[in-house]
């Protein structure tokens, strides 16, 4: 940010597009899924065998459907909260900026030591 040394690094963007982009794959195995299910009685070898795998591609189907939303929202959180991070970080950096470097305390009612900086500086 400035020349002070006191530097915002935000890196959970990375983390929160690889979450999504995960998202998205498991948005396409849950479409390449939904598309085979439905088994007939010629393609299982008989009607008890097409039934239950009928109901394991729908088992699968779901569990995809929730895995890719549960991916999104990681990935949706973990962005909000570097958004959230970032703030603060500025918000502390103004705050650290405005203390006093010299003068009287406010906190203790004595003055400070020959005009040294405030120990946030280095923030």
């Amino acid at each position: 940010m400035g020349s002070d040394g006191y530097q915002v690094k935000a890196g959970m963007t990375g983390q929160a597009q690889q979450l999504d982009d995960a998202g998205t794959d498991m948005d396409g195995v849950s479409a390449a899924v939904k598309s085979r299910a439905s088994y007939s009685y010629g393609d299982a070898g008989g009607e008890d065998a097409a039934s239950a795998l009928n109901a394991f591609v729908d088992a699968w189907e779901a569990e995809a459907r929730t895995l890719a939303s549960a991916l999104h929202e990681l990935g949706g959180k973990v962005q909000l909260a570097e958004k959230t991070y970032h703030g603060t970080d500025g918000r502390v950096k103004a705050h650290a900026d405005s203390v006093p470097a010299g003068g009287t305390s406010g906190l203790t009612g004595t003055s400070t030591q020959g005009g040294r900086a405030s120990a946030l500086s280095s923030y």
